[in-house]
């Protein structure tokens, strides 16, 4: 299926980047164009699916996994070469471990697969802005507003993702 294709594609990109990304700023167009391909990736792997009945449970789960795991390595990547600070990409791998965590857990137990709600996509898509400001070597005061607005995202998409999962398991138990 192509939108399954589409969200493979996107951790195939990381390799890519993560060379990009450490050559400097000698290649932050070439960095920044892979941001953008990844993006549409992003955005077209879920329209492909809906556009043509192709929504389904693996895809349900790989497309938030593919997320977690490019920006994990695209976090990564601007931490060691970029200057971003290590605890927002702290921040996000608690936050993605304990939604990984969580969600194999209520997959065993309940078959439920937690799909990516509003705040997930708002945090996933101001990470996005937070990493593209890093490579394109953004005014200091606009990476760290939006390096703080992604940090105040992943703490509410914590919280409503937490509270979903929490409503889920006391339905297991009644």
């Amino acid at each position: 299926m192509l939108a399954n294709f589409l969200s493979i594609l996107r951790v195939l990109l990381i390799p890519f980047l993560l060379h990009f990304i450490a050559q400097g700023p000698a290649a932050q167009f070439q960095t920044a164009f892979l941001l953008l391909i990844a993006g549409a990736t992003d955005i077209g792997d879920g329209w492909v699916a809906r556009r043509y009945d192709q929504v389904s449970r693996l895809g349900k789960i790989l497309d938030p996994l593919a997320d977690k795991i490019f920006l994990g390595g695209l976090l990564g990547g601007l931490v060691l070469w970029r200057d971003l600070p290590l605890w927002l990409l702290g921040m996000l791998l608690v936050r993605d471990l304990g939604i990984v965590l969580v969600g194999g857990l209520l997959l065993r137990s309940q078959g439920l697969v937690i799909a990516a709600n509003r705040w997930g996509k708002y945090t996933t898509l101001c990470m996005g802005l937070t990493a593209l400001s890093y490579v394109l070597e953004a005014p200091t005061s606009l990476r760290t507003g939006l390096g703080m607005a992604a940090a105040a995202l992943v703490v509410v998409s914590s919280l409503s993702y937490a509270q979903f999962a929490l409503r889920l398991l006391q339905r297991e138990r009644t």
